[in-house]
C-alpha cells in the first residue's frame, strides 16, 4: 500500500493550485502537519541521524516552518540547532557544510554573520533596505572580496562567490543558496539575471517583446569573424540549444559581425499568470551559458 498514491502527486499539486479541492484544504493541512510533527520527533530521537542525515532532505520541514513564521520555541529544537551550526560553518568558508535552500530568520542570520554585533539590527528594525544592504555588503566582504548586491522593493539579493543569499524582508527570513525557491516577481528575475551577468562579465541584453515575455540575448565574441559560421560552431550551437530547452520553450541564435548572439525566452510570472520560475532554473541557465562560451572559445575555428 505504501507509495501507491505517489504516482498521482502531479494531479494533487495541480488540484491544489487551481483550487479544485478547496473544501478539503483544512483536512489535508491538518493531516500533513500531524505527519510532519511525527517525522520530526522520530528524527530528533536519533541525534546522529538528525545531525548527519535528517529524515527530510536539506531539512525541508524545518525550512518550511521558518518560512511560515513559526515561533522559535515551536521549531524542532535539535534540528534548528543543527541548522544554525551548519550556517555558521558555511559562513566560515567550509566546503563541508551542505547548504541548499537553507532558511533562517533574518535576525538569527545577522547575529551569526556579525558575531552578535548590533550594526545590522538597527537598519532591519527601521526597515531601511539601503542601509541594511550596505551593512550586509561590509559583513559579507570580510570573508571574500567577490560580493555583489542587488536591492529590490522588499528583498536583497547577495551573490557571494558561488553562493546566493536571498533576504526576504516581507517574511523576515533569509534563504541561503536557494534552488527550489520560486522567484516571486519580474523585478527579481531581472535583478538575478543582471547580477549573474555582472559576475560572469557577460554581454547581455534583456528585452520585453510582450507583457511579461522576455528574451535574453547573450552576445558571444568569436575571434575570427570570417570563420564565424563554421560547421564546428554550428554543431556546438545546435547541441547547446537542445540542452537549453530543459529551461526554456524557445532558443535560437544568429551571427552579426564577429559575434554569436544566443537568444532564449524567459517567461515571467506576468506572462504565465503564475510564478513557477525557480532560482535553480536561472542558475542552470547561466551555468549552461558559461559552458557554451567555453566550448565556442575552445573551438579551433573560433
Amino acid at each position: 500500500m505504501q507509495g501507491k498514491y505517489k504516482k498521482y502527486k502531479d494531479k494533487l499539486v495541480k488540484a491544489l493550485k487551481v483550487g479544485d479541492i478547496e473544501a478539503n484544504i483544512d483536512f489535508l493541512v491538518d493531516a500533513f502537519l500531524e505527519s510532519m510533527e511525527e517525522v520530526c520527533e522520530r528524527c530528533m530521537s536519533n541525534r546522529m541521524m538528525c545531525a548527519l542525515r535528517p529524515a527530510c532532505p536539506n531539512r525541508k520541514f524545518l525550512n518550511l516552518l521558518i518560512k511560515f513564521g513559526v515561533d522559535t520555541k515551536d521549531l524542532p529544537s535539535f534540528c534548528y540547532e543543527q541548522q544554525i551550526s551548519n550556517v555558521n560553518t558555511f559562513l566560515e568558508g567550509s566546503a563541508k557544510a551542505k547548504v541548499i535552500d537553507t532558511t533562517l530568520p533574518i535576525k538569527e542570520f545577522i547575529k551569526i554573520l556579525s558575531g552578535g554585533g548590533e550594526r545590522l539590527v538597527e537598519p532591519l528594525r527601521e526597515k531601511d533596505i539601503k542601509k541594511l544592504s550596505r551593512e550586509l555588503f561590509i559583513e559579507l566582504k570580510r570573508a571574500t572580496p567577490d560580493v555583489l548586491i542587488s536591492i529590490g522593493e522588499d528583498y536583497v539579493l547577495a551573490l557571494v562567490d558561488e553562493g546566493i543569499y536571498y533576504f526576504d524582508l516581507t517574511n523576515e527570513v533569509v534563504i541561503i543558496n536557494p534552488r527550489d525557491t520560486i522567484i516571486k516577481s519580474n523585478e527579481m528575475i531581472r535583478d538575478l539575471i543582471n547580477i549573474f551577468g555582472e559576475k560572469h562579465k557577460l554581454n547581455l541584453e534583456l528585452r520585453e517583446e510582450f507583457d511579461g515575455l522576455w528574451y535574453l540575448n547573450v552576445a558571444i565574441p568569436v575571434k575570427n569573424s570570417q570563420n564565424a559560421e563554421t560547421e564546428e560552431i554550428r554543431r556546438i550551437l545546435k547541441e547547446q540549444e537542445q540542452k537549453f530547452l530543459q529551461y526554456t520553450d524557445y532558443v535560437s541564435h544568429y551571427f552579426s559581425d564577429d559575434t554569436v548572439n544566443f537568444v532564449l525566452e524567459i517567461k515571467t510570472p506576468t506572462a504565465q499568470k503564475k510564478s513557477d520560475l525557480s532560482f535553480k532554473k536561472i542558475i542552470s541557465i547561466f551555468a549552461q551559458i558559461n559552458n557554451l562560451i567555453k566550448q565556442i572559445g575552445q573551438s579551433p575555428q573560433a
